[in-house]
Order: structure tokens, then C-alpha cells, then sequence
């Protein structure tokens, strides 16, 4: 079967999350991904849980990759780097801004040598700019655009918001699906122009750009309190039964019309009457109450 990517050379320079999963995506489609690593190995390759000798965190990343370690402070490997972007349609690679020009490895020179080249670059902060040289780690870029504060606030259970890092990579993970869409984007410009390009990724960006919360800060408009149309999963419910089964809702509880379905299916017809919810602002103002209530009632 053709695949979407065939016949599409990669040169993968990526480390750790970010990178290799934008890597791992154009192997998915077809691409022939080429990781090079340090003759030490990639860092993950060391990681645990561990299935027989292979980390499980490395292979989920780096599966359907060809593998090439490369000495890259050598002046001889730098040279078989450069010889092998050549005959690539795109390289890859998560150093932080400045590291790839410093070993002879930048945009400037790989795409001079190969006009072809789309040669992504993916970082924290961008290769501008007053952060250029921070240092960036998912958790620190979670924070700083907003995911963490909004994750915190939806385990506030009514003592307050509960902070807590998440431990899933948000901002890597996104971050290496931008970086894959860009260079898909870039590889049918080519097919137009004949010419590649380069591709400035960021973390930071990235998690501003698909935070879908984000415009809410912006909203200074009246808050209808009859209304509610939220569109943020947190508020929905989840459940554990007695029997200990559990139950995922969608549907936010005090909504017009949802709430109702709620007190019946629980069984609970009293909440409808209960004076402190008899509408949507009562239920919004006593949110924390009827939360609570819900919940009892379900693993009664």
C-alpha cells in the first residue's frame, strides 16, 4: 500500500519527546526517519518501565525510525551529517536555538548545501526573542501559558484551586503534532516553489496556540447567570459508583434541562425543589453543594 509519505527522507536529529514524536508521525505516514544519536545513545533509551532490554518510553517515540550514531563533536561526524542532509527532503531537530549553528549544523548551511531542505527546528521559546535562551521543560511551559492554572482550578473541589503537574507532556506532545503539521505544510509548498524552508517551532506557541480556553481572560462582557454554555470538560462529572464502576458525563450538571435529567437518573427529584438550585444561578452560586450532592448520591 502507498502510504502518504513515501519516498520522503528525514533526517532526525530530536531527542527525548518533542522531536521524536513529530519524527514518529512522519514514519507513521510513510516517511523514511533516519535518528541519529550520540554514540552514547539517546537519553530515553535508558529510561524506565523497561519491556526486556528496550525502554518502553524510547520505542513508543522512535518505532518505524532507522537508527545512525553519529558523533556530532567530531569534525568528521559533522561532515557525515551535512552529507547525509543532503539527500534528505527534511531534517529535524529540538537543540536549543543556537546549538545546531554552533556545530556547523544550522538552517543557513543545510539549506544553502541542499535548497530542497525543509529543516525544522523545535525549542522552547523560539530561536528569537528575549527568552531565546531559557531553558524549557513541559511542565514550566504548562504553567506559563495558562494549562496548569486552569487544571488546577478544575480540581477545586470548594477549599480552592489544587495544583499539580500533569503527568502527561502536554506541551511536548502538542508541540511534536505542530512541528509534523508544519512540515507536511512546507513539503507541498515545495512542490510549488522548489525550494525548502525553515521551520522555527516553539514550545511556548504551541501551547498558547491550542490552549481553546485562552480567549476567555479576554471576556469582559455580562455574565447572563440563567445561562450556561461551557465547553470545558472539567465541569463535567465523573463518577465512581458503589460498585466501583466509573462514570464519565458529558453534560455540564446545573444547565437548564441537564440538570434535571441529572436529579432523575440519580434519583434525587428532592435537589429540583431544593430552593438553593431552582435555577441556573442558584446552581451556579451553589455549585460546590450540588457537585457534592450528585456525587453522594451516586455511590449511595
Amino acid at each position: 500500500m502507498v502510504r502518504p509519505l513515501d519516498g520522503v527522507r528525514v533526517l532526525d536529529f530530536t531527542r527525548v519527546l518533542a522531536g521524536p514524536h513529530a519524527t514518529r508521525m512522519l514514519a507513521d505516514l510513510g516517511a523514511e526517519v533516519i535518528k541519529v544519536e550520540p554514540p552514547t545513545g539517546d537519553l530515553t533509551r535508558f529510561a524506565t518501565p523497561r519491556s526486556g532490554s528496550m525502554a518502553t518510553y524510547f520505542v513508543q517515540q522512535n518505532v518505524g525510525k532507522r537508527n545512525v550514531s553519529i558523533d556530532l563533536a567530531n569534525s568528521r561526524g559533522v561532515e557525515l551529517a551535512l552529507a547525509l542532509a543532503d539527500h534528505c527532503d527534511v531534517l529535524i531537530e529540538n537543540y536549543r536555538p543556537g546549538v545546531m549553528d554552533r556545530l556547523g549544523l544550522g538552517p543557513p548551511v543545510t539549506t544553502a548545501r541542499n535548497l530542497r531542505l525543509v529543516h525544522v527546528s523545535i525549542s522552547g521559546y523560539g530561536a528569537t526573542g528575549p527568552w531565546v535562551g531559557r531553558r524549557a521543560y513541559a511542565p514550566v511551559v504548562a504553567a506559563e501559558s495558562g494549562v496548569t492554572k486552569r487544571q488546577g482550578e478544575a480540581r477545586d473541589t470548594g477549599a480552592g484551586p489544587v495544583y499539580a503537574n500533569d503527568p502527561f507532556s502536554h506541551a511536548d506532545v502538542y508541540t511534536g503534532v505542530e512541528a509534523a503539521a508544519a512540515t507536511l505544510a512546507a513539503l507541498v509548498q515545495r512542490e510549488h516553489t522548489g525550494q525548502g524552508q525553515w521551520i522555527d517551532v516553539s514550545m511556548a506557541e504551541t501551547m498558547l496556540y491550542v490552549n481553546e480556553h485562552l480567549h476567555d481572560e479576554l471576556y469582559d462582557g455580562p455574565d447572563d447567570p440563567q445561562w450556561i454554555r461551557s465547553f470545558g470538560t472539567a465541569d463535567y462529572l465523573a463518577f465512581t459508583l458503589a460498585d466501583g464502576d466509573v462514570v464519565v458525563v458529558s453534560g455540564h450538571p446545573a444547565e437548564r434541562g441537564t440538570f434535571e435529567l441529572f436529579a432523575a437518573a440519580l434519583d434525587r427529584p428532592d435537589l429540583v425543589a431544593d430552593e438553593r438550585f431552582v435555577d441556573v444561578a442558584g446552581r451556579r452560586a451553589h455549585w460546590h453543594e450540588l457537585r457534592a450532592a450528585f456525587l453522594e448520591a451516586a455511590t449511595a
